[in-house]
């Protein structure tokens, strides 16, 4: 008899996350065509029902007033509700809400925490920001090695804002010495990930290289992107 219910439980189970799997390709769908009253209608029931990413969505949707009456409170209410369940797109938006202040009271220390649990689940703007707010100092005691290390996380996972600040750390000297040859690697990396201001890390390093570092940095930059970010230099 246990397993009889045990079984049927089980088989309750999957259905449910099958509709509700469903319900989100159809949502996405109408998301798409722009249709945001009807992603709204279908994310709301599966949301209720605690689906994490659904929540994320309808929070989303308020967040920007999509399909329903903008509303912070509602957007900061549903990604509470999906943070706690493990979305880590919940947890990034509602640190960026709480970092800058919109909707809610500027709290950086909150906003951190949020990032944080967002990093963990290895999220690339969230990788990012825990290293910005270690490298300014934002709710956390500024620390530039750990900055550092978060930056190349990031930027690891292919994040062109990362990839810049690890490599204008790098210049720098920011958390150890100064490397004119791994900053330019990274930052001719940014540059071909989108980031058009990377000439302000590539143009000063290259003052200080060789020729044959320069074609050197370009060689290792075309590798490290080529190996998926697996050789690249740290």
């Amino acid at each position: 008899m246990k397993t009889q219910m045990w079984i049927v439980t089980l088989c309750l189970a999957l259905c449910s996350q099958v509709a509700a799997d469903k319900a989100l390709e159809i949502g996405k769908r109408a998301l798409e065509r722009n249709d945001y009253g009807t992603a709204m209608r279908v994310f709301l029931p599966i949301a209720n029902d605690g689906n994490a990413e659904a929540q994320a969505l309808v929070g989303y949707l308020h967040e920007e007033g999509l399909g329903v009456k903008k509303s912070y409170p509602d957007a900061i209410t549903w990604y509470q509700k999906a943070g706690d369940n493990g979305s880590a797109k919940a947890q990034h938006n509602l640190g960026i809400l709480y970092f800058n202040g919109i909707g809610v009271e500027k709290d950086i220390v909150n906003a951190y925490q949020w990032f944080l649990k967002a990093a963990e689940q290895g999220l690339p703007p969230s990788l990012y920001m825990v290293g910005l707010m270690y490298h300014e100092g934002y709710g956390v005691i500024m620390d530039w090695a750990s900055a550092r290390l978060w930056f190349l996380k990031s930027a690891k996972a292919g994040y062109a804002n990362a990839q810049f600040m690890f490599a204008f750390m790098l210049q720098a000297g920011e958390g150890g010495q100064s490397e004119p040859l791994k900053a330019m690697v990274w930052a001719l990396v940014s540059e071909k990930n989108g980031k058009d201001d990377a000439f302000a890390i590539t143009v000063p390093a290259e003052m200080t290289l060789t020729k044959v570092e320069v074609e050197t940095a370009k060689e290792m930059a075309n590798l490290c992107l080529a190996s998926n970010y697996e050789s690249c230099p740290e």
